[in-house]
C-alpha cells in the first residue's frame, strides 16, 4: 500500500514539473509586488487546477516578492518531493 502511495506521489510530481502557476499580484513603483505569495496562495491557485494538496506540504523557502518564475518545492512525501514553476505577473 505504501509503495502504490509513493508511485502516486511520483506520477504527480512529474505533473506538478510540467506545470506552471500564475498569481496575479498588485505591484506598485518599479514594478515592486505588494507584500509576498504565501503558500496558502499556491495552495489555493492548485486547487483551481484540481489538485489538492496540504498547504504545510509547499516550503516557500524564500519570500516570493518579485515579479518572474520561482521555484517552489513541495514535499508529497517524506521520499518524494515535487516542484512546481510559480509566476508572478501584474
Amino acid at each position: 500500500e505504501e509503495d502504490a502511495h509513493i508511485a502516486e506521489m511520483q506520477k504527480l510530481a512529474e505533473k506538478l514539473k510540467k506545470m506552471e502557476l500564475v498569481i496575479k499580484v498588485k505591484t506598485g513603483e518599479q514594478d515592486k509586488v505588494f507584500g509576498t505569495v504565501s503558500s496558502k496562495q499556491i495552495c489555493e491557485e492548485l486547487k483551481k487546477q484540481g489538485i489538492d494538496i496540504d498547504k504545510k506540504k509547499i516550503c516557500v523557502t524564500y519570500p516570493i516578492d518579485s515579479l518572474g518564475t520561482h521555484n517552489v518545492k513541495i514535499q508529497l512525501h517524506k521520499k518524494v518531493e515535487g516542484e512546481i514553476k510559480v509566476t508572478l505577473k501584474k
